[in-house]
């Protein structure tokens, strides 16, 4: 996140915070099917908004408030109309997709299946990101590795085809596409001016994962053989 927005964030967050008199955790999306998320917590809340509303006044952020206190599930008209009046501020991710060339269908997964699953189980299939696998490049005398990555420019997760192998457990690569499909879901988070790619929420979210501690063995056990060691 470039300076000026992550002070914007931190700026939007006190103004929030000033109106509510509680509070509050804000985090910044690039969302492109929820726009003003808000969660209860600690005697304040978590917010996570949309980027548009860095650019919001004071007659949205008061609106934003008063929505916020009366907790009513449908948005007031003047926050409504500010979202359609800023509709061109949410990413499309149709351009994109033809953009970006995917390879989905490995040897033995297909990660669009495997997404696809993870996404109705976990996120009410509302997750809308990209998925590859990604290139396959090994470095020498590397001491780990990444299985998967999120690239928040191209919305787009990328697993390391390291593990399609044929000894390499569903749940593997399904525990490895839920962590960085949080990355998408969750956006950036900003903690005193800092961004944190795994904070306390992330960590909560990730260990829901039905297999967590059984797929942190594995990488534990596997480790070794991932690197070509054995």
């Amino acid at each position: 996140m470039e300076k000026h927005n992550r002070n914007a964030a931190i700026h939007l967050q006190d103004n929030i915070s000033r109106l509510l008199d509680k509070p509050v955790h804000l985090t910044i999306t690039d969302n492109t099917y929820s726009m003003i998320s808000i969660r209860p917590s600690k005697g304040g809340y978590n917010i996570r908004l949309h980027h548009m509303f860095l650019k919001a006044d004071t007659d949205i952020l008061t609106a934003l408030s008063h929505f916020i206190k009366g907790r009513r599930k449908k948005a007031p008209s003047v926050l409504r109309d500010f979202v359609a009046a800023n509709s061109t501020e949410i990413r499309n991710s149709t351009p994109r997709s033809r953009k970006t060339v995917l390879s989905q269908r490995g040897r033995f997964f297909h990660l669009k299946t495997l997404f696809d699953e993870v996404n109705s189980e976990y996120f009410d299939k509302k997750i809308d990101c990209l998925i590859t696998w990604g290139s396959n490049r090994r470095v020498q005398n590397q001491n780990s590795i990444k299985l998967g990555s999120y690239s928040d420019r191209t919305k787009t997760i990328r697993v390391n085809p390291v593990l399609d192998r044929s000894h390499v457990a569903r749940y593997v690569i399904k525990g490895i596409v839920y962590h960085e499909m949080l990355h998408h879901y969750l956006g950036v988070e900003i903690h005193n001016g800092r961004k944190i790619a795994h904070s306390k929420t992330f960590r909560r979210l990730e260990s829901r994962y039905r297999h967590h501690h059984r797929l942190q063995a594995w990488k534990e056990k596997n480790l070794h053989r991932l690197l070509g060691r054995q």
